[in-house]
C-alpha cells in the first residue's frame, strides 16, 4: 500500500462517518462524530493554514482556528451528491474562513491614503516595464524610481497582497456548481469561536482518555501534525504499523460513539 492509498483509507472512513452524521438525529452522537471527523481532518486544516501563513504573514494558530470553523461548517452542510469527495468541499470552506478572517482583520487596519496612492503608483510603474526589466526589478529599485523610502514600498506591496489573498469574490467550481468563496463563508462571530473552544476541549478529553497504544500515535497525528512517515521514524516502527494503529484508534473512537448512541 503506497502513501496515497494509506491517506485515502482515512478519507474513506471519513465519508462513512459523514454518512452516519447525516442519518442520525441523536445530538450527542452527532457531536461525537463531528469531533472524530475534526481529528481526522485536522492535518488538512494545518497544511492549508501553513501555506496561507507563509504568504500572508498571519499567525498560523489564528488561521487554524478560523479554518477549523470552516471545517465544522463543511461537515454540517456537506451533501455528497454535490461533491463526492468531502476533502475537496471542505477545502473550499476551510480556505474561505481563513480568507474571511484575514479580510476582517485587514478592515480593522486603517491604511493611510498615501500608501493607497503609492500602491497605484507602483502598479502603474510596473505595468510599463518590459519582461527583462521585470526580471531585474527589486523593491529598492522601485523605491528609487518613485523617490520614496523602500519601507513604504514594502508596506504598499504587503497591503495590496493581503487584499488579493483575502478576496471573497473568487469564483470556485464544485462539480459544475459555480459560487464565490464569499457565498460559502457567512460572517462568524464570538459564538462560533466559543463553540470551537468547547469542541477543542472535548477533543482533548477524548484523546487524553484513549488507551496508551492509541493515545501517542493520535497525539502525534493531531497535535504535532506529523505525517505517517514521520511518526514511523519517531516511534521506530514501519509506516504500515502507523497506518494500522491509526485505523484502529479511529475505529476505537467510532465504537465508543456507537455504544453511546442511545444516551
Amino acid at each position: 500500500m503506497n502513501n496515497t492509498e494509506k491517506n485515502d483509507s482515512i478519507y474513506i472512513k471519513i465519508q462513512d462517518w459523514l454518512s452516519d452524521y447525516a442519518k442520525t438525529s441523536n445530538k450527542k452522537q452527532k457531536k461525537r462524530l463531528m469531533n472524530l471527523i475534526v481529528v481526522a481532518m485536522m492535518p488538512v486544516v494545518k497544511k492549508i493554514a501553513n501555506s496561507i501563513a507563509r504568504r500572508a504573514e498571519d499567525p498560523v494558530e489564528d488561521l487554524i482556528q478560523a479554518g477549523s470553523i470552516g471545517l465544522v461548517k463543511s461537515i454540517e452542510r456537506y451533501k455528497p451528491e454535490l461533491c463526492p469527495k468531502f476533502r475537496i468541499y471542505a477545502g473550499y470552506l476551510i480556505v474561505g474562513e481563513m480568507q474571511h478572517y484575514m479580510r476582517d482583520k485587514v478592515s480593522l487596519i486603517r491604511v493611510p491614503r498615501e500608501i493607497i496612492e503609492l500602491t497605484m503608483r507602483i502598479k502603474n510603474f510596473i505595468r510599463d516595464l518590459d519582461e527583462e526589466e521585470m526580471d531585474n526589478m527589486t523593491n529598492q529599485k522601485v523605491a528609487e524610481a518613485l523617490d520614496v523610502p523602500v519601507q513604504k514600498v514594502y508596506t504598499a506591496i504587503d497591503v495590496d497582497r493581503r487584499k488579493k489573498i483575502t478576496s471573497l469574490d473568487e469564483i470556485i467550481n464544485i462539480d459544475g456548481n459555480k459560487t464565490s468563496i464569499g457565498d460559502l463563508t457567512p460572517a462568524y462571530d464570538y459564538k462560533e469561536y466559543s463553540e470551537q473552544k468547547d469542541r477543542q476541549m472535548e477533543i482533548d478529553n477524548i484523546i487524553k482518555n484513549l488507551p496508551a497504544e492509541y493515545k501517542e500515535i493520535v497525539e502525534l497525528f493531531y497535535y504535532e501534525d506529523m505525517k505517517q512517515t514521520e511518526i514511523a521514524e519517531k516511534l521506530d516502527i514501519n509506516q504500515m504499523m502507523v497506518s494500522r494503529r491509526l485505523k484502529k484508534a479511529f475505529n476505537y473512537m467510532y465504537d465508543i460513539i456507537k455504544k453511546h448512541d442511545m444516551e
